[in-house]
């Protein structure tokens, strides 16, 4: 066994899975490829015969100048979703660096060392399965080249020393490393433990410590899929992903499936609170009025009010079909009226909204089908009786130099006729007149050609005392569409007109194969609802439709048609191990309790299991004890574990004689063979020496002579045990 080779195998499949583990996060297949060819290459270099490298003030001054590019792009986005990308990018260059140094044990550990901060911070960055499984991967990698790397500086040290006595006079001559099967088999064993105690030890931290408890619930800096909530200030660019997010099924009245003329906007979540200092948009947490509908696979459509189920004019069915996201929300493109579900589960309705989430998740994981009845332009008494709560009060805006530019852009569009104070006083319902007027105004004035709508957001510079949707309206226009939709929101209402941020998907591609649209996790989308009536709130989107519809076309390549293979596994994946949060570890807990504590009878049957286990826990212990004694008293640790326990059963009378003459204080040395051990004690005991003579001589016959003893042959040989006692005892 070349203990080294293997070791510098293992050290660089552990390298090339970091790179791996972070070119994943990052969806860049070019960090795979370049950094993987440059770690191969600087194996190869260093490793070869020549063990060319470079020299050590070039690796410092390196290291140095990728620290110096990380302090930089990190001041230019301080953010915490930013830091384990920069980091990650300078521990890569630092590593592919460290490569191409001298290979001492101290080198390979900083290799290791710099390898495994390399898949943190990939971890930190991503929630993806590919990552997850890069990890994993990584994980049991290290445990068997933690090993190796023992064995190899063990051995390289125990050279040098061999080197050193080698010049002094007298010494001996080096002496090589054991070679053959015996030591593999240990090492094999070895690494087998270590990799079933890591993967246990592991299992208990991610139950322990839930995901939101280090990464807050995101997902780092990638925006691609959906979010249930907005930060303005994560700049960066905006990763196009081309997954499958899931698939919907549009039914018309007729029970017809079929695309409609203009995309599909499926709503997600409802963000009507905006925190100013931290440019952050989230959903309000007043959910009094909450109302909760269990579904099964036989319980049908459950319907949110006795006016839906009665309606029949204009209702459409979508049917949902989760692929790669694995969310709580539910998503609806228009009023959801009923929801059914094939699988057991607890949905919750939010009066003031209409949105949707799914309250069962914890260990079941997230709901992978569910179909929604819903109708898009649906009456006051309709909308009213679905959405019972009191419609809030959201015409208003934190940040004050907003109504200026409001007013700004409504002076210079001039409109004609809008209601003024004194016809709404006259007729109410010209509010909705104006209301209506006023956001399709300030729709049109950002999706004009002031603005562009880009994913790159890194020239999107953060200035002190500036709020970010301020700095789109004066100074970048530039943005993605939550900054559209953000900016709608704001002048809106900043003069008065209640309004509100909608994040979920917007579906433009159409399967006419399988009828259904395909939405791809780049097409999470953010809009804004205007109120236009009582209880009616109109869609409006301000985004750039056609560069929107450009920048996803682009990104589509040939490997999207075999994405639904990985699919099913992605979306097992997301619902449940990444989404594992604290509501799915009380779940854990409180299902762990409800099967432990059954009552008297649980009690009870929970003691008798209890018993069984310590019992079979003994017999184990007290065969793995004695198999582990043969292995050492007969020198059997290379034997099977079936053979070292039936050698164990056939020569347990040897091993009591051992016992035997350890308490009389004859113990045999290990150096010494059981025929020196006779003559030893004949000179001491005579009597002694001819019992346990006759004791060594069936054992050699067991275990150098091929018997196999029958059972009769056993009990013959238990009793030459007595005989050597009683001349002990004598002695």
């Amino acid at each position: 066994m070349n203990v080294a080779l293997l070791f510098r195998r293992a050290a660089l499949l552990l390298v090339i899975l970091s790179i791996a583990a972070f070119a994943a996060s990052e969806r860049s297949g070019w960090v795979l490829v370049i950094g993987g060819l440059i770690a191969v290459a600087a194996a190869r270099i260093t490793d070869g015969p020549r063990k060319r490298h470079l020299p050590a003030w070039v690796i410092r001054f390196g290291v140095f100048i990728g620290i110096g590019w990380g302090g930089v792009q990190f001041m230019a986005r301080p953010s915490p979703e930013e830091a384990p990308r920069v980091v990650a990018y300078v521990v890569l260059g630092a590593l592919l660096l460290k490569l191409l140094d001298r290979k001492t044990p101290s080198d390979w550990r900083q290799v290791m060392a710099l390898s495994i901060v390399l898949v943190v911070s990939s971890a930190l960055s991503s929630g993806d399965f590919l990552v997850g499984v890069l990890v994993i991967g990584y994980a049991v990698a290290t445990i068997v080249t933690t090993m190796l790397y023992h064995l190899h500086a063990g051995a390289e040290r125990a050279a040098d020393d061999r080197r050193a006595a080698a010049l002094r006079p007298g010494a001996l001559p080096p002496m090589e490393a054991p070679h053959g099967a015996a030591p593999m088999r240990h090492l094999r064993r070895l690494a087998g433990a270590g990799v079933i105690l890591g993967i246990l030890l592991s299992g208990m931290v991610f139950v322990m410590f839930p995901r939101e408890s280090v990464l807050g619930g995101q997902s780092g800096t990638k925006q691609s899929g959906f979010r249930p909530d907005i930060s303005l200030w994560s700049a960066g660019r905006v990763s196009l992903s081309s997954r499958v997010a899931m698939t919907v099924t549009l039914l018309d009245p007729r029970g017809a499936a079929g695309p409609l003329t203009l995309p599909l906007r499926l709503r997600g979540a409802v963000l009507d609170v905006y925190f100013a200092n931290d440019g952050k948009w989230r959903g309000s947490s007043i959910h009094s009025g909450d109302r909760s509908y269990q579904t099964g696979p036989t319980q049908g459509f459950q319907w949110f009010a006795a006016e839906a189920r009665t309606e029949r004019s204009n209702v459409w069915t979508q049917v949902v079909e989760m692929r790669s996201l694995a969310s709580e929300h539910v998503f609806t493109s228009w009023l959801p009226l009923a929801v059914a579900s094939d699988e057991q589960r607890s949905f919750v309705v939010d009066p003031r909204t209409a949105e949707i989430t799914e309250s069962t998740a914890g260990i079941a994981g997230r709901p992978r089908t569910y179909s929604i009845r819903m109708q898009g332009y649906p009456s006051g008494v309709l909308a009213h009786a679905v959405a019972g709560g009191s419609p809030p009060s959201t015409a208003d805006f934190p940040v004050p130099e907003m109504r200026v530019i409001a007013e700004r852009i409504l002076a210079d569009a001039a409109l004609v006729d809008l209601p003024d104070a004194a016809a709404i006083k006259a007729d109410p319902q010209q509010k909705w007149v104006r209301q209506r007027r006023i956001a399709a105004m300030f729709q049109e004035y950002l999706s004009g050609p002031r603005f562009a709508y880009t994913t790159d957001l890194s020239a999107f510079r953060r200035i002190d005392g500036k709020d970010p949707i301020v700095l789109f309206l004066e100074r970048y226009r530039f943005g993605h569409c939550e900054y559209f939709a953000s900016a709608m929101v704001a002048l809106c209402r900043s003069v008065g007109i209640e309004a509100r941020v909608v994040t979920g998907y917007m579906a433009t591609e159409y399967d006419t194969v399988s009828d259904r649209y395909v939405i791809r996790e780049s097409g999470a989308h953010a809009w804004a609802e205007v109120r236009t009536s009582e209880w009616q709130w109109g869609t409006f989107d301000p985004s750039p439709i056609a560069e929107l519809l450009a920048i996803q076309q682009a990104n589509r390549t040939w490997m999207d048609s075999f994405r639904w293979v990985l699919d099913p596994i992605e979306f097992a994946w997301n619902s449940q191990f990444a989404s594992f949060d604290s509501r799915a570890q009380a779940d854990l807990l409180d299902a762990a309790n409800r099967w432990f504590l059954m009552g008297p009878a649980g009690a009870l049957w929970l003691g008798l299991v209890g018993i069984v286990l310590a019992i079979a826990a003994t017999a184990v212990w007290v065969v793995g004890g004695r198999a582990r004694r043969v292995a050492r008293e007969l020198g059997a640790r290379n034997e099977r574990l079936a053979t070292r326990i039936a050698l164990g059963r056939d020569v347990s009378f040897y091993l009591d004689a051992l016992d035997a003459l350890t308490r009389a204080g004859f113990e045999k040395p290990r150096s010494r063979t059981p025929r020196m051990h006779v003559q030893a004690l004949q000179r001491k005991n005579p009597q002694a020496g001819a019992a346990f003579s006759a004791v060594v001589e069936r054992f050699y016959q067991i275990r150098y002579g091929g018997l196999h003893p029958s059972r009769a042959e056993r009990v013959a040989a238990d009793a030459l045990i007595p005989p050597l006692r009683a001349a002990l005892a004598r002695g």
